[in-house]
């Protein structure tokens, strides 16, 4: 003979399960969602009318002719992958690129201070790096950038000290 039960049967081991779903998909939603998103909606609209005469080394241009020039040395780099651009502000330089992740474009941020070296040399330094409106470690990025990509002569990072410098040899 079998005894009635009486009242709901709560199985636990659902609802704990049910729980452990609910919070990974939502913490997975959550960083997709800061991965995605994009950090700097109006990043077109930096002024390109003409400035005073910036004197960079032993030649004098504008920010709009140094945003021209960088674009157009970059232009080689640019790949279906990844694409980017680089904007001279008022007094810092801004990374802005794209790249694909899982089929999602993602956006990157790399915000840089500019310096000139009593050698001629330029030095940046990082003061923000993120994946859309994700912020990342400086150090650990640069050295993964060290490591995994072929750069050009000219361009030494130091992952410590959060620094590219741009040496200057003609």
């Amino acid at each position: 003979m079998k005894q009635e039960k009486t009242g709901r049967n709560l199985n636990f081991w659902k609802w704990a399960f049910l729980l452990l779903l609910a919070i990974n998909l939502s913490f997975t939603a959550v960083i997709a969602s800061r991965l995605i998103q994009v950090r700097e909606p109006n990043t077109g609209k930096i002024s390109t009318g003409v400035q005073d005469k910036v004197k960079v080394g032993t030649f004098t241009t504008n920010k709009s002719q140094l945003n021209k020039t960088i674009a157009l040395y970059l232009k080689q780099y640019q790949t279906k992958k990844m694409n980017y651009k680089i904007y001279a502000a008022s007094s810092s330089i801004l990374f802005e690129g794209s790249y694909q992740l899982l089929g999602y474009e993602v956006p990157l941020y790399i915000y840089f201070e500019p310096y000139r070296l009593t050698n001629g040399a330029v030095q940046l330094k990082v003061t923000s790096f993120s994946v859309g409106t994700l912020p990342l470690p400086e150090k650990d990025v640069l050295q993964y950038i060290k490591s995994s990509y072929k750069l050009p002569n000219f361009v030494d990072i130091k992952p410590k000290n959060r620094l590219l410098i741009l040496i200057c040899k003609i």
